[in-house]
């Protein structure tokens, strides 16, 4: 891991006046759950149809998570930290173009909007959850646009967006088999999608410690990103990962060692699991 502090900020934000603002309760780690599909197979958040069938039945599955589809929804809600931390990064400019992945049901959408940032795009993987969300903001969000999306290989076009806000999706990534093969994909595209000097603005508090698991990932010799994050602002972090100018080399080759060092700590991962079940039964 020779590349995990490169080009990290080294300073912190601070927002301390905002630190006893409401938020959800802190999770260490989202466990693997998951309900029963059609065919009678065990759905997890890793599964397109999961989100399907929790977003048209509410159903969270046998071992239910503590989030609010359609309340304050992953993590926390917009007013406190996030909603600063955007003012702060678009200099109060509502006219830069903001991309929201993995919207779901979230009120994440519709209280950046009204809070003058018109020009939103808003993806999800589950087409109800577009579908649903259109249909309910069609008169309050004019100008807003949904999109069925896959978030490790998005549609939007290369260096539209000026920020990418993510509440919890790239915490549902580490989450799945291969969690980082999956994440360091959603990052590229994230990056490809960033203007240079874009944000992506990561809101996490899923799977371990958030240096240990979040900067790594970040590092990777396929991105090139400025990072600044918060303390623990109660639950959850916010990451302000800046796009850099592309460094001058071989784009695939730099993929090449980022797909490898993920398959890597994939392997990690996994055995570590293993040693944790076999703990478990002795």
């Amino acid at each position: 891991m020779g590349w995990t502090h490169r080009r990290l900020a080294k300073g912190l934000l601070f927002w301390p006046a905002l630190l006893g603002f409401a938020f959800l309760g802190p999770r260490s780690r989202l466990c693997r759950m998951g309900l029963a599909g059609s065919s009678g197979e065990t759905l997890s958040y890793q599964d397109e149809d999961y989100w399907e069938q929790r977003y048209k039945t509410g159903d969270k599955g046998a071992n239910p998570d503590r989030i609010d589809d359609r309340g304050i929804g992953w993590l926390c809600g917009y007013k406190g930290p996030l909603q600063e931390t955007l003012q702060a990064i678009t200099a109060g400019d509502r006219s830069k173009v903001i991309l929201n992945v993995g919207c779901g049901l979230d009120r994440l959408s519709p209280e950046i909007y009204a809070d003058g940032y018109t020009n939103l795009l808003s993806s999800d993987i589950s087409a109800h959850a577009i579908a649903e969300m259109q249909k309910s903001t069609a008169e309050d969000m004019p100008m807003a646009k949904w999109l069925v999306d896959d978030i490790m290989d998005m549609s939007v076009p290369s260096e539209s967006v000026d920020i990418v806000v993510d509440k919890g999706t790239l915490d549902a990534l580490l989450i799945r088999p291969q969690p980082f093969s999956c994440a360091a994909k959603a990052l590229r595209e994230i990056q490809r999608a960033l203007k240079v000097g874009g944000i992506y603005l990561m809101i996490t508090h899923g799977r371990g410690d958030p240096d240990a698991w979040r900067l790594p990932l970040l590092a990777m010799p396929h991105l090139s990103f400025n990072v600044a994050k918060t303390p623990d602002m109660g639950g959850f972090f916010i990451f302000v990962c800046t796009k850099l100018p592309s460094d001058s080399g071989d784009a695939e080759e730099a993929w090449r060692k980022a797909e490898e060092w993920a398959r890597e700590r994939d392997q990690e991962d996994q055995e570590a699991e293993f040693a944790a079940i076999d703990d478990v039964g002795q």
